[in-house]
Order: C-alpha cells, then sequence, then structure tokens
C-alpha cells in the first residue's frame, strides 16, 4: 500500500479541469479531421510498401485492412476517454487515470519510444529516397543532408507553421493522386480497362499466409501513428469528446482510403514483391516504370520535403519529452539545460541528433518499423483496457449499446491490437520489451527517491 502511495503521488496527472488553464476551443470536426490527417501522411504508404510487400507476402492491401481494425476499435477508445477527461489528454494520463499512474508512466514510457525513433525513421526514408536521385553521394552524407538542417532548426527554436504542415499535406495528396492517375494510364495501356478492378491486387492464393498477413499489419500500423493526436486537441475542441472520437475515425478512414489505393495500384503494376532491386525505395522503382524519372522525382521531392518536415517535429518533440524528464531528475540533469538565448533543450537536440544519426546510419530499416510498432501497440492496447475498467466496471456502463461501447469493442481492440504486436519479429518484441524493463527501474527509482526525499510533486511527463 505504501508503494502504491508513493507511486501515485509521483505519477499522478495534474487536474487540468480547474477552469483557469482551459485552451480556446476553436477546432470544429472538420478542423480535427485534416489535423489528423496531417499526422498520419497520406504518402506513408509510398515509404513503407517495398518493406510490406516483402513481409506480407504481396498482401499490402489486406494488411492496411487489418491494422484499420484495429484503429477503428482503437479510436472509439480515445474518442470515448476523451469524452470523460476532455482536458488535452495522452496515453499516459488516460492509462493513469484509469488503470494506475505507474501504468500510466509505463504505457507513456513506451510510447516515448516511437518519440525516439521517429527522426530516425523519416530521415532514413527519406536519404534512401533521396539516393535514388544522387546515386553518386555517400549514404552517410545523405543523412547529413537531413540531420543537419532538422538539428539546426530546433537548435534555434524556429517552427514550422500551421500553414507549411498543411502545405506539405497538399503536395503528398499531389504525389498520390499523379502516381496513382500515371499507374492507371500504364495498366490501361498494357491490359486494358479490365486490369483496374483485379483481385490480384488485393489477394494471391499462392503466397497467402496468415502468420505473414498479421506480419504485413504490423507493418501498416506505422502508417496509422499519430491518429490518436486529434484525442489530444479535445480541449480545443468545440465539439463534445464523442465528436472528437468520431473526428479520429473519420481520418482514418480517409487515411485508409489513401494508403489502400496507392498499395493496391502498387502491387497491380509490381505483383512479383521479389523483383525489386531494394525493398527499402520499392515504391521509387515503380513510379519509374508507370511515369518516368520525372514522376520518381516528383515522388522523392515530396517524401524528403515531407521527411524534414516531420522530422524536425519528431525531434523536436522527443526533446522536450527528455528536457521533461531530465527537469524532474528522472534523467541525468544534462538533458534539462536550456539554451540562454534561444530557449530551446539544445543538449536533448544534440543528444537526439547524434543517437538519431548513428542508428539511421546503423539500424535496418525492419528494426526500427519493428521497435516504433511495439511502442504504439502497446500504448493502443492500454487504452482499449482503459476505456473497459473506468466505463464499464468503474462507473457500470454496462446496458444496452455500452455493451458494445465499453466492452465488446475495447476487447476487439485489445484481441486485434496483441495480435499484431505478437506477429512481430522476435528482435522487435526483444528490444521492446526491454525498453519496458528499463522503464520500470526508471519508475522505481523516481519513486524510491521521492519516498526518500518525503516530496509529493507529481511527476508531470507530457507523452
Amino acid at each position: 500500500m505504501e508503494a502504491s502511495r508513493t507511486s501515485e503521488a509521483v505519477l499522478q496527472p495534474a487536474d487540468t479541469n480547474t477552469g483557469t488553464d482551459e485552451l480556446k476551443k476553436v477546432f470544429k470536426t472538420r478542423d480535427l479531421v485534416v489535423f489528423g490527417l496531417v499526422f498520419m501522411a497520406p504518402v506513408s504508404a509510398q515509404t513503407l510498401f517495398g518493406e510490406l510487400s516483402l513481409i506480407s507476402q504481396g498482401h499490402a492491401v489486406l494488411s492496411y485492412l487489418v491494422a484499420l481494425v484495429a484503429m477503428i476499435f482503437t479510436a472509439a477508445s480515445y474518442g470515448k476517454m476523451a469524452s470523460a477527461f476532455p482536458a488535452a489528454g495522452s496515453t499516459y494520463s488516460y492509462t493513469a487515470r484509469a488503470i494506475h499512474p505507474a501504468v500510466g508512466f509505463i504505457a507513456g514510457w513506451t510510447i516515448l519510444l516511437d518519440y525516439l525513433m521517429m527522426p530516425i525513421l523519416l530521415t532514413k526514408l527519406s536519404a534512401l529516397f533521396s539516393l535514388e536521385l544522387f546515386p553518386n553521394v555517400p549514404y552517410w552524407i545523405m543523412l547529413l543532408v537531413f540531420f543537419v538542417p532538422i538539428t539546426l532548426f530546433n537548435y534555434y527554436g524556429t517552427k514550422i507553421t500551421a500553414r507549411v504542415n498543411m502545405a506539405m499535406t497538399a503536395a503528398m495528396l499531389f504525389s498520390l493522386v499523379i502516381f496513382i492517375i500515371f499507374a492507371m494510364s500504364s495498366l490501361v495501356r498494357t491490359d486494358g480497362f479490365g486490369s483496374l478492378f483485379s483481385i490480384a491486387g488485393i489477394f494471391n492464393p499462392g503466397t497467402f499466409s496468415m502468420d505473414a498477413l498479421i506480419a504485413g499489419a504490423s507493418i501498416a500500423v506505422l502508417s496509422y501513428l499519430g491518429f490518436d493526436a486529434v484525442t489530444t486537441m479535445a480541449e480545443d475542441s468545440r465539439e463534445s469528446g464523442n465528436i472528437v472520437g468520431r473526428a479520429a475515425v473519420i481520418a482514418l478512414l480517409f487515411a485508409s482510403l489513401f494508403y489502400i489505393m496507392q498499395v493496391y495500384f502498387a502491387t497491380l503494376v509490381a505483383p512479383n514483391f521479389n523483383s525489386f532491386q531494394s525493398p527499402d525505395t520499392a515504391f521509387f522503382e515503380i513510379a519509374t516504370a508507370v511515369g518516368g524519372s520525372g514522376l520518381a522525382t516528383i515522388c522523392t521531392v515530396i517524401i524528403a520535403l515531407t521527411g524534414i518536415a516531420t522530422g524536425l517535429a519528431g525531434q523536436s518533440s522527443g526533446s522536450r519529452i527528455l528536457f521533461g524528464m531530465g527537469r524532474d531528475r528522472v534523467l541525468p540533469a544534462i538533458f534539462a539545460k536550456l539554451h540562454p538565448k534561444h530557449k530551446s533543450p539544445y543538449a536533448s537536440i544534440i543528444i537526439l541528433a547524434v543517437t538519431g544519426y548513428l542508428g539511421a546510419l546503423l539500424l535496418p530499416l525492419s528494426l526500427i518499423f519493428s521497435i516504433m510498432v511495439f511502442g504504439a501497440l502497446i500504448g493502443f492496447t492500454c487504452v482499449n483496457i482503459s476505456v473497459f475498467l473506468e466505463f464499464y466496471i468503474k462507473r457500470k456502463e454496462r446496458s444496452g449499446k455500452y455493451i458494445l461501447l465499453h466492452l465488446l469493442f475495447p476487447a476487439l481492440g485489445v484481441f486485434v491490437c496483441l495480435n499484431i504486436l505478437f506477429g512481430m519479429d522476435a528482435i522487435g518484441i526483444t528490444v521492446g520489451f526491454s525498453w519496458m524493463f528499463i522503464g520500470i527501474i526508471v519508475l522505481l527509482f523516481r519513486m524510491n527517491s521521492v519516498k526518500k526525499s518525503g516530496a509529493a510533486d507529481p511527476f508531470k511527463l507530457d507523452m
């Protein structure tokens, strides 16, 4: 009991419903949907296509559909938690309130892995695609081309505006549409209009296996990372928490439509998933095949630019999380250093840049994918469980439609998420659980420190 009280003192999220610190409510449902689409990036399917096709044995479309099922139920759970706790929330705060502060910390710590790996993934993908345009540039130099400006922007405290994000989204949609047009044109020229509607783009009985499909879904989940950002805007929204959850589902459906259209036509154009020179840049090869070097260049430039923009946001978020942990003495004090002029957490930024560069240089994409998916699926599972405990158990809302909303939907979300999780490769699972173990050690250390000092300040870590 004493340990439990200590953990609650350390970890309990602050009550933000005081009425004095509420955010201005400016977002409508439409704004929330667009916000979710910006985070999910409509062209992310292009960067994942090669690895996804290889792992799923040519069933990229089905992999996205399986991932979508997990995300739909999870989005409903995030919406329910947003309705219960309308203050800007997160996986950490929802789990801490519904289950236990210590469990909330572990869920947040696991999600932290995504923030740390995101700049590595985005810069690595951008560099690999750019090498297709500049093959004579060494890979380590191309990585610097992306890491250096991202780090400098964050170091000097420069922020990308919402208008730039919207421009990037428009560019991504342009890339998506123009690829689909060229792919359809190529298919019609080769095999006629009938080739546009073929089961071969979805299912191949000769290569199908359930294990491969689940493994593919674990990669497809990466495209959906960030959909939960919609529910973190609950306090900014004019709408109720239930509408916020609905906006997340709408954003998921639109994003899924974009993803599936791209991988469907890409699969029809290149059904042999073993034929790519490199799965990391398979989409570049397909774009070249259907639209020549011009289309390939357009797709690559847009991917590279959006990689810089999203990588900048990812490094910024990660550095501020590390700064907060350093400020709370969970990590060494060096992480809490602020630049005297620019007021940026420069030490955390530099550490993230160096470790990120080395990670992008040394880690294979498949391992990066697995590590990120592990963190996301653990967090999603915790939120689904939170809905069951908060509404079905604590509030006893169990009649009529609530059996579906508070029991069946969260249970299905947990079931699909865990099936995808344990369908991952062993290395990704091992790294993920090792990270969780480190988090448990950090938690115990922090609890022990607070217990000895007699302090009761909450452990505020915005995951």
